[in-house]
């Protein structure tokens, strides 16, 4: 099946490689960031299914393998964004590319960020930092899954991942973290059917404030 993608969905836009294809034309933008690999992730599993329904971005950063920090990763999304009047995205990514959904998704202001296990490389983490915290954030929904072990701090996270779910839970966001304990990077990579029910249950829920005036008793 990947040969067929490649052969038929496989572009180039300001001089990157990516492949894009559609299953439904609604205003929907699925984006996957790849980690340090020569290939893009699981590009097949939306291929000719409806599991997920929209337009679907997949890129790789080989050979700079530097978190995709290029401005042209920026250009090719907001290129696909005005041509197909997107006006909800989802992105995900692994490793370096974990790190690249949430920057992108808050870039982008993305109804759904899935980030597998961040590890920025090659790349000032300092950057993403900053843009959480500048940024005004309206019940965006964040899954976040580690599985790093760094034996450097008491509670086994990463001190990136930490700080950045630290910085987070200062935000209006809908947050869901999912640890996985293991001294393994990826040792726990969301499977296909996993994946299809994270984004189709988490783009069902509405984040909502009940406005009328509560009672309490005094």
């Amino acid at each position: 099946m990947i040969n067929d993608i490649l052969k038929k969905h496989e572009l180039i836009l300001f001089n990157k490689k990516h492949i894009y294809y559609g299953n439904c034309n609604n205003n929907r933008l699925f984006i996957s960031f790849a980690g340090k690999v020569d290939f893009y992730v699981n590009s097949t599993w939306f291929y000719n299914n409806n599991k997920v329904k929209g337009h679907f971005l997949f890129f790789k950063n080989d050979p700079d393998f530097n978190t995709y920090k290029d401005k042209s990763y920026k250009s090719i999304i907001q290129y696909y964004i005005v041509k197909y009047n997107i006006k909800n995205i989802i992105t995900y990514g692994l490793s370096m590319g974990g790190i690249a959904s949430i920057y992108y998704g808050i870039l982008f202001k993305a109804k759904l960020m899935i980030s597998i296990d961040p590890h920025p490389i090659n790349f000032d983490v300092k950057q993403l930092y900053d843009l959480i915290d500048k940024t005004n954030f309206k019940f965006e929904k964040i899954y976040l899954n580690y599985t790093f072990y760094d034996a450097k701090t008491k509670n086994n996270i990463p001190n990136h991942t930490n700080i950045i779910i630290q910085k987070l839970m200062l935000k209006n966001v809908l947050l869901t973290i999912q640890p996985y304990i293991s001294k393994i990077h990826l040792d726990f990579i969301t499977s296909k059917e996993y994946l299809y029910d994270i984004i189709n249950k988490f783009i069902m829920i509405n984040v909502s404030n009940y406005h009328k005036k509560i009672n309490t008793l005094t």
